[in-house]
């Protein structure tokens, strides 16, 4: 997958934004311009860590999209009664992304 440096995203409109959530303190973002995923990398290349949802929506507050999405990866992995061992796909919301331009 590609990568793209919020500077690249600086007053851009993207397609899509997935925020996805490890758990509630750790994020990293994919970002749709077309057909194509980025996910959101500093200028060396490494995908970056945000500190949760809102940190990101706060870095990349300059970038404009109408459908923004949290999966949630670890939502129902402690909930009584869920199956040992058992994979469930991530939980998915949709997210108010805010945009300041």
């Amino acid at each position: 997958m590609e990568t793209i440096s919020p500077k690249k995203l600086h007053k851009r409109k993207a397609d899509e934004v997935e925020i996805f959530s490890a758990c509630l303190s750790v994020c990293t973002v994919k970002v749709r311009f077309g057909d194509t995923w980025y996910w959101v990398a500093d200028d060396s290349g490494k995908i970056m860590r945000f500190n949760g949802p809102e940190h990101a929506n706060n870095q990349l507050q300059t970038l404009v999209t109408s459908t923004a999405h949290l999966l949630h990866h670890s939502a129902h992995a402690e909930m009584v009664g869920q199956p040992e061992g058992e994979v469930i796909p991530p939980l998915r919301v949709r997210f108010h992304w805010r945009s300041q331009t």
